[in-house]
């Protein structure tokens, strides 16, 4: 099930009300849309005790499973999977 450009910028909205700095997409999705049954996102900024809201209102915008790994949690997975991964999201100075 292929999720909607409209739906991704919905999510990278939503994390970064929530004080995102960078957001990657990895796995099956980033790789081929069509055959994933889930997404999975790379985030790094949000603030430890924010996670797991953040985490619940980001499942609940799209009708299939995200899974989010928190550079914060894991760092080193973090790391490995944001080599490969493509880019929705980085702040920069001016954003």
């Amino acid at each position: 099930m292929a999720v909607s450009s409209e739906q991704l910028e919905k999510i990278v909205a939503t994390l970064r009300a929530f004080g995102a700095r960078r957001i990657v997409l990895f796995g099956s999705y980033a790789q081929d849309p069509s055959r994933a049954r889930d997404i999975d996102l790379a985030v790094e900024g949000i603030p430890l005790r924010r996670l797991w809201r953040a985490d619940g209102e980001v499942a609940s915008e799209i009708d299939m499973p995200v899974d989010l790994v928190f550079k914060e949690e894991t760092p080193e997975f973090y790391a490995l999977v944001s080599r490969d991964a493509r880019v929705l999201y980085e702040q920069t100075d001016d954003t």
